[in-house]
């Protein structure tokens, strides 16, 4: 019994089964966050111009999307760079099955595997820089600004 190739395999595995719980997480969230927009219209509708209901509305919606704007611009590069980390884990294993076999075949698949997890660890290093360079950029959504009043105006005078 080899014991770390039995490591490997379980810790391949769990990167396996983390990535798409990671990317599982984010496909809900972004769908629960279009059904309270939804939400937000109709009850807007329900609202039917009480100032007070409409304030409430409006406080919703901000929040609503002030976080769909920020997982619009970070969670697809953030998605893609997990799946490009596990294809480059999956490759490296699959170049190290075939290091260990002889043919012609079996050295074929070893280059290719090679040339594809250099292709996905790229990938994954551009995916994960295009996220962080998102994230660090991505303006803040502010709505303070809309909210202050005719008083607030005239005392600037």
């Amino acid at each position: 019994m080899n014991t770390p190739a039995i490591i490997a395999a379980l810790g391949l595995l769990s990167a396996v089964l983390t990535t798409l719980a990671y990317v599982r997480y984010r496909q809900r969230e972004s769908s629960s966050l279009l059904r309270n927009v939804e939400l937000a219209r109709g009850l807007r509708e329900l609202a039917d111009g009480d100032p007070v209901r409409l304030a409430s509305v409006d406080e919703f919606e901000v929040g609503l999307y002030q976080r769909l704007f920020y997982l619009s611009s970070v969670g697809p590069r953030a998605r893609s760079a997990a799946w490009a980390l596990i294809a480059a884990l999956l490759a490296a294993t699959a170049a190290l099955l075939f290091d260990s076999l002889d043919g012609a075949a079996a050295d074929v698949f070893w280059i290719v595997s090679l040339i594809l997890t250099f292709c996905f660890g790229i990938a994954v290093i551009v995916y994960t820089a295009l996220a962080l360079y998102a994230a660090a950029t991505t303006p803040r959504v502010s709505f303070d600004d809309s909210y202050d009043t005719e008083e607030d105006e005239a005392d600037a005078f």
